[in-house]
C-alpha cells in the first residue's frame, strides 16, 4: 500500500469517527495552545523588562541601604528597609576614578497640597546638575529640570501632574510640600518604568530635602547613591569595587551586608533566574495537558481498533502486512496530534493578539516555539498510537473477520 493511500485511508477513518476524533483533537489543542500562550507571556514579560533595563542605563549603578537577595530590591530602588547610608559613603565612592557622575539622594514621603487637593507623595532630594545624568529615562514634558541656583522649586512626575490631583499641574503652578511653598519649574514625561518609578515623585534640591526629613533621618544620612561609570569602564567591575569599599567601611561580611549595589547586569541576572523558573513551571503545566491529550489519543485509537476489527481482518485477507496495518494506525494517530497542534497554534495566536491588544500584560507569538509545538504534537500522536497500532497489526485475520 502506498504512503499516499495510507494517508487517504487514515483521513477517511477520522471523518468516519469525526465527533470522537475532534474531541480527541481538543485535548491536544488545549495542550499546544497552553504551551505557546504561556511561553509567549513569559517572553513578553522578559522583553518588556529588558526594554525597561535600557531605561535604567547599562552604565548606571544605584547603592541602597538594603541587602538585596532578590529582584524586589531593584523595584524599590530608593526605599531603605535595612541599614543606613551616609554622606561619608558617598564621599568614599566619589573618589573612584572610574566614576563619571555621582549624586547622593534623599527620599521620603510627605504631604503635598495643590489648590484644594492634598495627597501623600514621594519626594526626592538630589543634586540637580548630576541626578539627570544618572537617570537616562528623565525627559521633560514642559519646563526645565532643577538647577543649582533653584530655591523652593520642584519638578513634578507625570502621574502627579496629570492624574493624582483634580486639576492638572503646569509649569509656574504653586504646590505646598510639607507646608512649604514650591514653584513648579518642570513636568516630566511619563516613564512607565518599574525599576526607577519617577512618575509619582516630586524632585526638590538636596539641601531642602535634608531639612524636610531631618526629623526622621540621622545627621548626614542619605537614602541612596546614584552614579554612572566612565565610558570604557566595566560597570560590573566598578560595582564589585564599590561593594568591597562599603563592606570594609561598614565592617560587614558578604552575609551581613546592610546595603546593595544594584546594576543593570545584577537586575538582569535576577530576572533571568525568575523567568527561567517561570518558563519551566509553565512548561510543566502545559506538558501535563499534552500528556492528558496523548492519553486521549491512545484511548481513541484503542477504541478504533476494536470498532474496526472486521475491517482490519479484511485488509489482511487482501494482502495487507502487519507493518502496513501498524503504519495506518500510526498515521491516523499522528494526524490527530498534528491537526490538534495546528488548531492549537491558531487559537494561541488569536489569544496572544487579544492579550497584547489589551495592554495589561505583554505577550508575543514566537515562531520557533510554534514550529516546535506543532512537531511535538505530531510526535505525541505517534507515541500515543504505538500500542493501539501494534494491537491492530497482531490481530489474527480469521478471528478478526468473525468478530461482530
Amino acid at each position: 500500500m502506498k504512503l499516499t493511500d495510507m494517508f487517504s485511508y487514515s483521513l477517511n477513518a477520522l471523518r468516519y469517527g469525526k465527533v470522537r476524533s475532534w474531541l480527541t483533537v481538543l485535548g491536544i489543542v488545549v495542550g499546544i495552545s497552553t504551551i505557546v500562550i504561556l511561553i509567549g507571556l513569559v517572553q513578553g514579560l522578559s522583553d518588556d523588562i529588558t526594554a525597561e533595563l535600557e531605561g535604567f542605563g547599562s552604565n548606571t549603578i544605584v547603592i541602597t541601604p538594603i541587602s538585596a537577595s532578590g529582584i524586589g530590591a531593584a523595584a524599590s530602588a530608593f526605599m531603605p528597609t535595612k541599614g543606613k547610608l551616609y554622606m561619608k559613603d558617598y564621599e568614599r565612592i566619589k573618589r573612584l576614578g572610574s566614576v563619571e557622575y555621582i549624586t547622593p539622594v534623599i527620599q521620603g514621603r510627605t504631604y503635598a497640597k495643590y489648590k484644594k487637593d492634598e495627597l501623600s507623595v514621594s519626594v526626592i532630594g538630589t543634586d540637580p546638575e548630576v541626578f539627570k545624568q544618572t537617570t537616562g529615562i528623565l525627559e521633560l514634558e514642559e519646563g526645565r529640570f532643577l538647577t543649582d541656583a533653584d530655591r523652593k522649586s520642584v519638578v513634578v512626575g507625570s502621574n502627579i501632574a496629570k492624574e493624582q490631583f483634580d486639576e492638572e499641574v503646569r509649569v509656574a503652578s504653586v504646590i505646598y510640600i510639607s507646608d512649604e511653598r514650591y514653584t513648579v519649574v518642570g513636568v516630566l514625561k511619563k516613564t512607565g518604568s518599574a525599576f526607577t518609578n519617577l512618575d509619582d515623585v516630586l524632585f526638590i534640591p538636596f539641601e531642602e530635602a535634608e531639612d524636610m526629613f531631618s526629623d526622621i533621618m540621622a545627621e548626614d544620612e542619605i537614602t541612596a547613591i546614584r552614579l554612572t561609570v566612565k565610558e570604557g569602564e566595566d560597570p560590573e567591575e566598578v560595582a564589585e569595587e564599590i561593594d568591597d569599599i562599603l563592606m570594609a567601611a561598614h565592617r560587614v561580611t558578604e552575609d551581613e551586608k546592610d546595603f546593595s549595589v544594584i546594576s543593570a547586569a545584577f537586575i538582569n541576572e535576577q530576572l533571568e533566574s525568575i523567568t527561567s523558573i517561570l518558563s519551566l513551571f509553565m512548561g510543566a503545566i502545559a506538558g501535563i495537558s499534552l500528556i492528558v491529550g496523548g492519553v486521549g489519543i491512545s484511548n481513541t485509537m484503542f477504541t478504533s481498533v476494536i470498532e474496526r476489527t472486521r475491517e482490519i481482518g479484511m485488509l489482511k485477507s487482501v494482502g495487507a502486512t502487519e507493518e502496513e496495518i501498524q503504519r495506518l494506525f500510526l498515521i491516523e494517530s499522528s494526524l490527530i496530534g498534528f491537526f490538534g497542534g495546528l488548531v492549537g497554534l491558531v487559537f494561541a495566536f488569536l489569544i496572544i493578539i487579544l492579550i497584547d491588544l489589551s495592554g495589561y500584560v505583554p505577550a508575543v507569538f514566537i515562531p520557533w516555539v510554534a514550529a516546535g509545538a506543532l512537531i511535538f504534537s505530531a510526535v505525541v500522536g505517534i507515541i500515543a498510537g504505538v500500542l493501539p497500532a501494534r494491537q491492530a497489526a497482531k490481530l489474527d485475520p480469521i478471528e478478526a473477520l468473525r468478530y461482530e
